[in-house]
């Protein structure tokens, strides 16, 4: 027996974790569609407003990056000007 070792009675398994739908009220079958649907709208509004977000911090980074080496260049004209190598 592992650490985290569960045994299952025939009767508690996985095959028999859920009802079939059919056995549920039809307004409970409805409740639950419905509650599906708004969920997988929910998650998809979510997943595009971080997309956008990523989208944003990527054009963020890209601007930073631009900027760095910009940076990274009027330094080394300043150094150079100060070596007087040009």
């Amino acid at each position: 027996m592992g650490l985290f070792s569960v045994q299952l009675h025939p009767e508690h398994g996985p095959a028999r974790a859920g009802r079939p739908v059919e056995s549920l009220p039809v307004r409970l079958r409805l409740a639950a569609r419905a509650a599906v649907r708004n969920t997988r709208a929910e998650v998809a509004v979510a997943l595009r407003e971080v997309k956008l977000a990523a989208i944003a911090a990527t054009n963020d980074a890209r601007i930073v990056g631009i900027l760095l080496v910009l940076a990274a260049l009027a330094l080394g004209l300043e150094m150079a000007a100060s070596f007087h190598l040009i």
